[in-house]
């Protein structure tokens, strides 16, 4: 048998952390400043401190300031956001938490909005009661990057982490590609953080960049998911031309005139910036009966953007962004057509109050298990329970899986890794090269974002739509074996394909099981929210006789190795209750 040293590099850790986004540099930081003897590891597609959607634009964040509500916060997003499928306990723990992970940006550097005396700038969050609201600049992570490599913690560019190890019902590792060298490591771990992001299905480019990676992954090795159908966020409006502007919902207006605010949402109240479903319902709705297209219709007397005090590189970039408008000179904001593309944010892994997976030395923080905590209850995540809750929610879930694995990866001995299950591995991730033709993964994405980003199979669901919706999906699955790369550039997209499509699987047997509407889960057939059957969570999980040893056989893809059942959610020993 071959050894594990003539398959690939070897390299041994404590605490391998796949991700080296926000989420990924703060359970660094904790894991070291938790165990400052522990060997830390951080893994990355791309480049460490500068991946994942924080340091596109930086942005808000939602905290509890001293003087806030945090009961009425609480109540509000469990009543009108979550719709009861919150873990109560962990959105009071994520609130608490949330006013010093504001206090923790400030000692690492990075750069929040502030007065001209100083203090820190804030303003209510109007789109959630009880709550406030701030601006972070867009190189947040510069510090944060600085602080954990002075701790000693390692960064390894450039990996794709394709799959986890197992050491019976333990994690053991990871195994991966470097995707400018082709050269294969085999990552020994005593303790695993997943932190490389939700599934977004490459529709967006701008923000939802993931694949869907660590999901995936995860889900093969054996880790449960928890509410899978929210993951179909189309999640605020933007200019079609240039998939850009944020634009305020209030003012979209149908080639009839009409106000669409005012027309699905007449007793909405203040506006957001992210699209409610009855909105995007409608749009969809609009659209389809010959009243598109939908345009931007602001006051004439709209106040110009000013940069936040404070944010020299937010500042500088929402500059350049109006510089370029003009240079290329597009139509006024008026004639320009809108539309609500998919973000997806398929972020379900699920997890404790301290990030622990069902999967013994497996924690998953951030994007990748946003809505599997059930922080957000139904609706996809971030926003979650709040715009502002992103990068808010990978710190402070960062917070609580650094110190759990820290102690794990202290107390447990070196995991056992199996070397014909990694040989079976590294052929499976390989093979795509070793193919004179075949599917190219292009093809492949882009025949699954056919089916994941309309409205029609992922918002406005029916058993007939989902169930021709799961078809296309597994006809996509069925072509996967014959993925063909002809490059590592392209070897990367043959895996994050299969990882896309086993979560767009996920997300649509999830929203088939659920017969009920509810949050951003809507069913035609069933439009009603039934609290008496379904006040429950949808668990899924892979197949007990498919997970052998870690490897993901091709047949641990298939849609009959995924499992489905519910989890009642205990409502009986929460704070907000359903009326009766």
């Amino acid at each position: 048998m071959k050894t594990l040293e003539t398959m690939g590099e070897v390299i041994t850790t404590d605490v391998l952390i796949v991700g080296g986004g926000i989420g990924g540099l703060t359970a660094a930081i904790k894991t070291k400043e938790e165990n400052p003897g522990l060997d830390v590891l951080i893994t990355e597609k791309q480049t460490t401190g500068w991946a994942g959607k924080a340091t596109k634009i930086g942005g808000f964040l939602a905290f509890l300031k001293p003087g806030d509500d945090p009961d009425g916060f609480i109540d509000y997003q469990v009543r009108s956001c979550g719709f009861f499928l919150n873990d109560q306990q962990a959105l009071t723990k994520y609130v608490g938490d949330t006013h010093g992970a504001i206090e923790q940006f400030a000692d690492w550097g990075a750069r929040l909005a502030r007065t001209p005396d100083g203090a820190l700038f804030s303003f209510p969050a109007f789109w959630a009661p009880g709550f406030s609201m701030t601006l972070i600049d867009i190189d947040l992570m510069r510090p944060m990057r600085a602080r954990a490599r002075k701790l000693g913690a390692r960064f390894l560019d450039k990996i794709h982490v394709v799959d986890l190890l197992t050491d019976g019902d333990r994690i053991a590792g990871a195994v991966g590609f470097d995707f400018i060298t082709g050269r294969f490591y085999i990552i020994r771990a005593k303790a695993v953080i997943l932190a490389n992001g939700s599934c977004g299905y490459k529709v967006r480019r701008f923000w939802v960049s993931a694949t869907g990676d660590g999901v995936a992954a995860a889900f093969r090795a054996g880790a449960e998911m928890r509410n899978a159908e929210f993951g179909n966020l189309y999640g605020h409006t933007v200019f079609q031309d240039t998939d850009s502007g944020m634009v305020g919902y209030e003012h979209l207006m149908n080639n009839a005139g009409e106000n669409l605010a005012q027309k699905y949402l007449p007793d909405a109240g203040p506006a957001g910036v992210f699209l409610p479903i009855r909105l995007a319902l409608g749009m969809q709705e609009e659209v389809s009966e010959g009243r598109g297209p939908i345009r931007f219709a602001p006051p004439s007397d709209g106040a110009p953007h000013e940069p936040p005090v404070g944010l020299p590189k937010l500042g500088d970039w929402m500059r350049r962004m109006e510089e370029r408008e003009r240079q290329y000179g597009l139509s006024p904001e008026a004639e320009r057509e809108i539309g609500a593309p998919l973000h997806g944010e398929t972020s379900c892994v699920k997890v404790d109050h301290e990030m622990r997976t069902s999967l013994r030395g497996l924690w998953a923080i951030g994007d990748t298990s946003y809505a599997g905590s059930a922080v957000a209850g139904a609706m996809p995540s971030p926003p979650g329970i709040s715009p502002g809750s992103g990068i808010m929610y990978a710190v402070i879930s960062a917070f609580w899986a650094a110190p759990s694995a820290a102690r794990y990866a202290a107390e447990t001995a070196s995991p056992e890794v199996d070397g014909s299950c990694v040989e079976a591995l590294k052929q499976q991730v390989f093979a795509p090269l070793e193919r004179e033709g075949g599917l190219q993964p292009t093809e492949a994405i882009s025949a699954l974002q056919d089916v994941t980003a309309p409205m029609k199979y992922n918002l406005r669901r029916s058993k007939d739509r989902l169930e021709e919706g799961l078809a296309r999906i597994e006809a996509v699955r069925e072509k996967l074996p014959g993925l063909q790369a002809k490059d590592l550039h392209y070897l990367s997209k043959c895996h994050e394909v299969r990882s896309m499509t086993l979560c767009a699987e996920l997300t649509f047997r999830a929203a088939l099981m659920r017969t009920e509407s509810r949050g951003f889960h809507y069913r035609e057939d069933y439009p009603e929210t039934d609290d008496a059957n379904w006040l429950r969570w949808v668990i899924l999980r892979r197949a007990a006789d498919r997970a052998v040893g870690g490897a993901a056989e091709q047949a641990g893809d298939r849609g009959g190795d995924i499992e489905l059942s519910t989890e009642s959610i205990p409502i009986w020993k929460y704070a907000v209750q359903p009326d009766a």
